[in-house]
């Protein structure tokens, strides 16, 4: 038992401290298993529940690198400075930001760490394709409570940073299996950790405004970019969303659209019309549009510009009715403020947190709520309190575990506005309400927000969730349930969903990593197991179950997984949890019969796979630039002359591994440039020779590595 869980679990290394940090048991087990994860694939993603410590985890894993170097979000600096401070590992920290305004990253390092890696789930940004180069050479440490944001493929790519195009082929199933993922209950144990329970979100409803939807329906088509197609009816989608999260959003967004159309209506006017490009690089602030020399880089109109600037005019006078209409009518926002005081009414004693997508959302309930409550503002160009600015590190700190406590009573904070500058990587553990106050394009953000709050060392037992409904006609256009559990259906079946992220909202489905976490606490308690074993080779013991059968440990491509045997034998993950929950701590007699059995059985298993070509199949379907690798090869091998066919096959062998080889994102963009470098036939097998024994590893046996047997039996129990 014990044999079994070390291959498949790696061996228990971590230190229980790290400088001046203790680290919990869970994140002791977590860095265990990244590390062997790490040793066997180049790479790892620990996806624990938001708020469970994976920045010291993180830590733990770097202790084994002579050079790691930390990559994330700038808003998580000062996190990882504090952390690296108190464990005493020594990590640079780079900015994801500035990898994405072209940085470049001076020296090699054998371990990088990527925090909130899901903004790396576009392979066509800047961002990752600094990363990619930097993980060519490296192992890889990636850190994401919601790896999938929308998409199963958000998790492809993120994976391929390690696991170069596997990963866009592999199962769900193998997935997972480079994923360590716990949640707060598989971390559960007397006198250890334990996170606040995250109760059911309930619905905020401030009443409806339906009369608004239909003026924004029928708003005349603006006039979009040259190179844009029909982009009215996204704008018409967005101006929906704004209108769902505040009046002051919508009324923002029509006084932008105004200032458009009058920069248009003088681009148009000198015979020029901007692309999409141009149009972006156009501001709004203070009332007023700034042009990125639109005269200079606009393409010129072709057809009737008369007719283009009566479409801009006519839209520009729509939206400007449309406005005029909001400041005749009664503001919903004074609504939305009155569920946030009743709120605040129904719990006096705890604080609460309240995240919107637009600033300002934000900035309009902070100007309805301040003469009444003592709150605070924060937006991604600063934040505000009564007495005046203030920093985003103080209202972070002022929310920190233990602050209210510590906070005299005329300074004490208990609302903060914020929009999503704080759903990642900041603890908030002081307050203990999560107020949505619109609903973002994805359910993952969902979760990072009540996850700023519902982390270890927080200050209530649970955290209450509430959402601020949005108009029924805006909820019914934007389909905003069903495209909501599409999302979260997608993240449940490969890493899975905590709790519900809206009221009715949520995903019963066991994911496939929550799966491989279950085998995972029960084979940890077999590290300790005692029994009758027999050496050799494989390695075979015998316990008490509750079924007949065996558990057999093989090596395969060099990696250690488990199989199931009853008379036959199968890897379906279902069948084998069954055989491993049966187990007992009980020994029993070791029946030769028995296993002789299973060693045929297993050995005839992985001989046939082998003999069919079915294993790891997906890690040989190569890409392009691979085939274009081995043709390559293949030329040169039939133009080699035979009597110096002798000296060539140690570099044609090299050459044929480099393209079989399981590579990296980084290293699969370097064997891509190798493959048409303009060099000889000699020196491109020499560079292909030194490629090979950086990336390439040797092929392995596969082979039987421990059986346990199980005996259902009583007889067979040991006196």
């Amino acid at each position: 038992m014990a044999v079994i869980a070390r291959h498949v679990l790696g061996d228990e290394r971590v230190r229980s401290s790290l400088g001046d940090v203790i680290l919990h048991a869970h994140q002791q087990e977590g860095a265990n298993r990244a590390r062997h994860l790490i040793a066997t694939f180049g790479g790892a993603l620990v996806a624990d529940d938001v708020g469970l410590g994976k920045t010291y985890l993180a830590t733990a894993v770097a202790q084994d690198h002579r050079r790691a170097i930390v990559i994330a979000p700038a808003a998580l600096r000062t996190n990882w400075e504090r952390a690296t401070q108190a464990t005493r590992i020594t990590m640079p920290f780079v900015s994801l930001e500035s990898l994405a305004r072209g940085l470049w990253v001076a020296g090699e390092y054998d371990l990088i760490v990527i925090d909130e890696a899901q903004h790396l789930r576009n392979a066509n940004t800047k961002r990752f394709a600094a990363c990619r180069a930097l993980c060519a050479n490296a192992k890889v440490l990636l850190l994401s409570a919601t790896p999938v944001q929308n998409r199963l493929a958000d998790l492809r790519t993120i994976l391929s940073l390690f696991l170069g195009e596997r990963a866009l082929t592999l199962s769900v199933d193998a997935l997972a299996a480079f994923i360590v993922r716990r949640e707060s209950s598989d971390v559960a144990e007397p006198g250890g950790v334990v996170l606040p329970v995250a109760e059911s979100p309930q619905w905020l409803k401030p009443g409806d405004d339906a009369d608004c939807l239909t003026r924004i329906e029928s708003l005349p088509p603006p006039l979009t970019a040259v190179d844009a197609g029909d982009g009215g009816a996204l704008l018409t989608y967005t101006l929906v969303r704004q209108w769902a999260s505040s009046r002051a959003a919508l009324r923002s967004a029509l006084s932008r659209r105004i200032a458009r159309a009058h920069a248009l209506e003088d681009s148009l006017a000198a015979g020029r019309i901007p692309t999409r490009a141009e149009l972006a690089a156009w501001t709004f602030a203070g009332g007023s549009q700034q042009l990125a020399f639109p005269l200079i880089a606009a393409t010129t109109v072709t057809g009737d510009a008369g007719a283009l600037l009566e479409r801009v005019r006519r839209h520009r006078e729509a939206v400007r009715a449309l406005a005029s209409w909001l400041d005749g009518t009664a503001d919903p926002d004074v609504l939305r403020a009155a569920r946030i005081r009743e709120l605040r009414e129904q719990h006096p004693d705890r604080r609460i947190i309240a995240f919107s997508e637009y600033t300002d959302t934000v900035a309009a309930l902070y100007r309805l709520l301040s003469p009444h409550l003592r709150v605070a503002m924060l937006t991604h160009s600063g934040g505000r309190v009564a007495g005046g600015r203030a920093t985003r590190r103080d209202l972070i700190d002022a929310f920190a575990p233990g602050s209210g406590a510590r906070t005299h009573d005329r300074d004490r904070v208990d609302l903060l506005l914020t929009t999503d500058v704080l759903s990642e990587g900041v603890g908030l553990q002081d307050a203990s309400v999560v107020v949505h106050l619109d609903i973002p394009w994805n359910p993952a953000r969902l979760a990072q927000r009540v996850g700023r709050v519902r982390r270890i060392g927080s200050a209530a037992g649970s955290v209450l969730v509430y959402a601020m409904s949005p108009p029924a006609p805006a909820a019914r256009m934007l389909e905003l349930e069903s495209r909501l559990r599409r999302k979260v259906d997608e993240a449940a079946r490969a890493v899975g969903i905590t709790g519900d992220v809206l009221p009715g909202v949520g995903s019963a489905e066991i994911s496939v990593s929550a799966r491989n976490e279950q085998r995972a606490v029960v084979l940890r308690a077999w590290r300790g197991a005692s029994s009758p074993t027999s050496f050799g080779e494989p390695v075979c013991g015998a316990v008490r179950a509750s079924k007949s059968g065996a558990i057999i440990c093989v090596r395969i491509d060099g990696v250690a997984q488990l199989v199931a045997f009853d008379g036959r034998l199968t890897d379906d993950a279902a069948e084998v949890d069954e055989l491993v929950r049966s187990v007992t701590p009980e020994s029993a007699k070791l029946n030769a019969n028995q296993r002789d059995a299973a060693v045929g059985a297993a050995t005839a298993w992985l001989a046939q796979r082998q003999t069919l070509g079915v294993v790891d199949l997906t890690a040989r379907r190569v890409a392009h630039s691979r085939r274009a690798l081995l043709q390559r090869t293949e030329r040169i091998a039939r133009a080699t002359p035979r009597h110096a066919r002798s000296a060539v096959s140690p570099m044609l062998f090299a050459a044929r591994s480099a393209a079989a080889a399981p590579l990296s994102a980084g290293a699969e963009r370097a064997l891509l440039e190798l493959t048409h470098a303009p060099l000889s036939d000699e020196a491109w097998l020499r560079a292909l020779g030194e490629f090979a024994s950086l990336h390439a590893t040797p092929a392995s046996t596969d082979t039987v590595i421990a059986i346990l047997l199980l005996c259902a039996d009583a007889s067979q129990a040991l006196q």
